[in-house]
């Protein structure tokens, strides 16, 4: 009898140690699934397109100016950005979808601009490089109305709306203008350029 019982004991230790590592090593399995689908996502040009798409739309006030890396000395550099700073204090762009078809919309005191936007992402050596193109209806170039000519002259020329990176963040939307970027666990890195800045105001 006391062997049985020692035997039933000896068992039910075995199968409690068995369940728990049974255990662990499913959660394990779970969390390296869970992590290979987040990387794939993050990783595949239709996910980023589609997440994009979805998150612009709203209305976004300009907030900041930042340069990444220049050649420009920090006085010319500073006076550049103060000009700009000012003269788009009170930009605000508005992307919206109507019937199918994407648009945009942007105010800057007595500037008025419009016309269709489409987002596009670029595989890139393994780096997935979001794009922002916009086609004007009316007013000024986009490139124009959203980022400063003097500082579009020295980055790289005039801004083109083929090489305008995206990236939004929580409430915060950015455009940057140059080249250069890495892909990072938080989304793609600017290393180089000039990023504006807005944010979600609707």
């Amino acid at each position: 009898m006391k062997i049985l019982v020692t035997f039933g004991l000896i068992t039910l230790v075995f199968a409690g140690c068995t369940s728990v590592e049974y255990q662990q090593t499913q959660n394990e399995r779970e969390r390296l699934r869970a992590a290979y689908e987040d990387a794939r996502l993050k990783n595949d040009r239709r996910s980023v397109k589609n997440t994009l798409d979805q998150n612009i739309l709203g209305t976004w006030q300009f907030l900041d100016i930042e340069v990444l890396e220049s050649d420009l000395s920090n006085e010319i550099e500073s006076a550049a950005i103060a000009l700009d700073k000012l003269s788009r204090k009170h930009l605000t762009i508005r992307f919206f979808e109507h019937n199918g078809i994407r648009f945009y919309e942007g105010n800057n005191v007595s500037i008025r601009v419009t016309g269709g936007f489409s987002i596009y992402v670029e595989r890139i050596a393994e780096i997935l490089y979001p794009e922002l193109c916009m086609d004007r209806s009316s007013g000024i170039r986009p490139g124009a109305f959203l980022f400063s000519e003097r500082l579009g002259g020295v980055f790289d020329g005039p801004p083109g709306m083929s090489n305008v990176l995206i990236s939004v963040q929580d409430d915060q939307l950015y455009l940057t203008l140059g080249a250069g970027a890495s892909l990072t666990p938080e989304g793609w890195a600017q290393s180089d350029g000039i990023r504006y800045s807005f944010k979600r105001i609707k």
